[in-house]
């Protein structure tokens, strides 16, 4: 049997990130921040808002979330919006 021998090694490696959450997609009604949401399904209540924890949601979806529950969905922590968005972007 013949030897191969190795002059020189070149390493390399790749990842996949395994997240959950996009931060294109609103984790209460799974729909993209450029559709609207299922619920209400009007484009102006399909504005993205931000939260305290950095969270992004549809804004009718936090909103009925907070009708009932004062913390965020994701983390859990005391949530109010930071800021809301003007349109149905993300950008």
């Amino acid at each position: 049997m013949k030897r191969i021998r190795i002059k020189s090694i070149m390493p390399t490696f790749s990842w996949k990130w395994s997240l959950n959450q996009s931060t294109n997609m609103c984790c209460i009604c799974q729909q993209e921040f450029e559709q609207m949401c299922f619920e209400c399904n009007h484009p102006t209540s399909c504005v993205p808002c931000i939260g305290n924890c950095k969270h992004i949601f549809h804004f009718h979806c936090i909103s009925a979330w907070m009708e009932t529950n004062k913390l965020c969905p994701m983390c859990r922590k005391p949530f109010t919006i930071k800021k809301k968005y003007k349109c149905c972007s993300v950008d």
